[in-house]
């Protein structure tokens, strides 16, 4: 795909790219190396999320979908991503699929986003930026989590250069129907961007093309919604009920300044405004651009009316970018050196918002997340081989024959419907009994008025870490009923003999 400009040629919009795509691999495989370093050099994904997806494709391998074998349920939030993982389901190589996605999300994301530096013109200045703004912007700790956002972030960037090939040349490119579609298909906040794009095309004398556009945004979801519900389940996923349901924003505008309280809202925020402001103030000389930047401006303060940030910043990424990206083109109209000078502006605006973060904590979680969760995947798999309960299901659930119950909802619509409802405290015990679990690992500020009385606490498996992005640094063990407890005891001698350096499980104390 090119785009024709005055400022530079084709050579030198190929120079761009691969200075964008080249400052992507550096920066994320000098991150994953420190990351291993820290972590042994044990391979390990920084999120439990990424083995729900995993196990997800696992049981859509075998014709169902959820975590355990014979229950459907709806613990994915994208739609899309548990079917791209599903080869090599029940094989070595499956565990590399995750990585091997968020690899080839993260190329096209800097390659699109280069190109979107090329149409700007921004010439030697260009190579420069583009290599700068994965890093800047946190693409690469985007991919590093090992989910289906990076991919998102790619196919936003492919409605953001499909709807300025437009408003420059009026002429529909192929990319932007396939962004739309993408997009909402890996994530619902796609819906926005896609519609946007939709409502511009139509406002432009294209209703025809518009509406395809708006159609095909929508679509994904809907399909989706009826596949769910010919599954037995409803038609908005329990992941999405659960995080939505859990951060309380006081409708749109509440929801829009929770958000903003965050550092990475904050910087969409400043983002969005700023493109709105670029677009009211080309309205008069191109009305065409003026639309571009609004839509574009006005999805990044959809997601933070209507989505979340945060969760190692992957959430927001993609608008972010997308913001950035068109502030770049927008900037085009305006004389030189404005554009280099706004971009990087806002790059810099990146690095200071996300870079903190990413050495100081987010490095530490493959670390984190292979002596906790993977820990305790291992003591329920190798040593318990029964139903267990708890409340981070990924990696337990992952390759795992025996039951895993989900009390914090996200694959167990009943365990939801429970935590957000229950009006006594205890109610974790009869979901427990009712799957036949024998041992439950929560973490015990999740669950204050969960565990009931007659679980008997057995210990704590803690980590020696100096931070990490976790729901909590200590997982308590419980057994569900004190005729459990000397085996599930014998269980945990066996298996605290071979932890990691960096955990460690202390018992609780036994009363005579």
């Amino acid at each position: 795909m090119t785009l024709d400009t005055d400022d530079i040629g084709r050579s030198h919009q190929r120079a761009i790219v691969w200075a964008g795509v080249s400052g992507a691999l550096f920066v994320y495989t000098a991150f994953m190396a420190i990351a291993a370093s820290r972590a042994g050099w044990v391979f390990e994904y920084p999120l439990d999320d990424v083995y729900i997806h995993l196990a997800i494709a696992e049981q859509i391998a075998g014709g169902g979908y959820g975590v355990n074998p014979g229950e459907n349920a709806s613990a994915a939030s994208s739609p899309l991503y548990p079917f791209l993982l599903t080869p090599y389901a029940g094989t070595a190589l499956h565990r590399w699929m995750p990585l091997a996605w968020n690899l080839a999300g993260l190329v096209i994301a800097a390659a699109l986003f280069a190109q979107a530096m090329a149409w700007a013109g921004l010439a030697r200045s260009g190579v420069i930026l583009a290599a700068l703004a994965p890093f800047a912007l946190a693409i690469y700790v985007t991919a590093f989590t090992g989910m289906e956002n990076v991919l998102h972030v790619a196919a936003n960037m492919l409605i953001v250069l499909g709807l300025w090939r437009f408003v420059e040349t009026g002429s529909l490119w192929w990319g932007l129907f396939l962004g739309v579609v993408l997009a909402s298909a890996l994530r619902f906040e796609g819906l926005a961007m896609g519609m946007a794009s939709g409502s511009v095309v139509l406002l432009l004398g294209r209703p025809i093309a518009g509406l395809a556009l708006i159609a095909a945004t929508v679509t994904p979801p809907l399909v989706f919604a009826g596949f769910l519900m010919a599954q037995g389940l409803d038609p908005v996923p329990s992941s999405v009920v659960a995080k939505l349901g859990d951060v309380q924003g006081g409708g749109p505008l509440g929801r829009l300044m929770l958000n903003a309280s965050a550092y990475g809202g904050r910087y969409l925020l400043g983002l969005s405004v700023v493109l709105m402001l670029l677009g009211l103030a080309v309205l008069r000389r191109n009305r065409r651009r003026a639309y571009f930047a609004l839509a574009i401006g006005g999805s990044g303060l959809a997601h933070l009316a209507f989505g979340s940030v945060g969760w190692m910043d992957r959430y927001e990424t993609y608008a972010t970018v997308a913001c950035v990206a068109a502030i770049a083109l927008v900037l085009k109209g305006f004389a030189p050196p404005t554009g280099t000078i706004g971009v990087a502006l806002a790059l810099a605006g990146g690095v200071a918002t996300y870079a903190p973060y990413a050495l100081s904590v987010y490095a530490w979680n493959p670390t984190a997340i292979a002596q906790q969760q993977g820990e305790m995947a291992r003591f329920a798999k190798e040593f318990v081989k029964a139903p267990i309960a708890v409340n981070d299901i990924g990696y337990v659930a992952w390759r795992n024959p025996d039951y895993v119950l989900d009390l914090w909802g996200l694959a167990s619509a009943e365990a939801l419907q429970a935590r957000r409802t229950a009006t006594e405290p205890g109610w974790a015990g009869a979901l427990a009994e009712d799957k036949g679990t024998t041992l439950a690992m929560v973490y015990d500020e999740w669950f204050e008025d969960a565990v009931p009385p007659d679980w008997m606490r057995l210990g704590v498996l803690q980590l020696a870490i100096p931070t990490a992005f976790l729901g909590g640094r200590e997982v308590a063990f419980y057994a569900t009923s004190p005729e459990y407890a000397d085996e599930l005891r014998a269980h945990i001698s066996a298996w605290e003999k071979s932890l990691p350096p960096r955990a460690t499980f202390q018992p609780a104390v036994t009363r005579p």
